[in-house]
């Protein structure tokens, strides 16, 4: 299986729609401890994507991206990103949201910038991408989806 990417229901909020919209955490869920099970992140970045990407009429996609440099992190890493890059246009298409997080945010940044040399310019343009990470990681995913025409939503942890 490719890609776990969970579905989530109920996303209609009104954020801003240009490029990087910063949502704090302050409201939202608890941070999971980074050795929490994939289960729980899952659900952290469903939570975060009701709070902050109410506007989106679609049901998003969430890919919880693993830390750590095992083979099984590694194939997983390699997985999503097929999923992400394979599925524009049948699945996702401009409305829809893609939600990313996971335990290592500097692995998320590395995960969204080689994601982003895969992708044509304006591939996923009008499509929303939630990057649910840390702050000091906000201008480099900014900065690696410009390209893709994404309106980038981040989320502070």
């Amino acid at each position: 299986m490719g890609a776990a990417a969970f579905a989530l229901a109920g996303c209609n909020h009104s954020a801003p729609g240009g490029s990087a919209a910063d949502t704090s955490a302050a409201a939202g869920p608890a941070k999971p401890a980074a050795t929490a099970d994939e289960n729980t992140w899952g659900n952290y970045l469903s939570e975060q994507g009701k709070l902050h990407g109410k506007d989106v009429g679609m049901k998003p996609y969430i890919y919880v991206i693993p830390g750590g440099d095992s083979v099984a992190a590694n194939d997983r890493r390699q997985n999503e990103s097929d999923s992400i890059v394979h599925s524009i246009g049948p699945i996702l298409m401009p409305g829809g949201m893609l939600i990313v997080g996971g335990p290592d945010a500097k692995q998320t940044t590395v995960f969204i910038t080689g994601l982003s040399k895969q992708l044509k310019a304006d591939a996923m343009k009008g499509i929303v991408v939630m990057v649910v990470s840390d702050a000091s990681e906000q201008a480099a995913d900014t900065s690696a989806l410009k390209a893709s025409g994404a309106k980038l939503r981040f989320v502070n942890m």
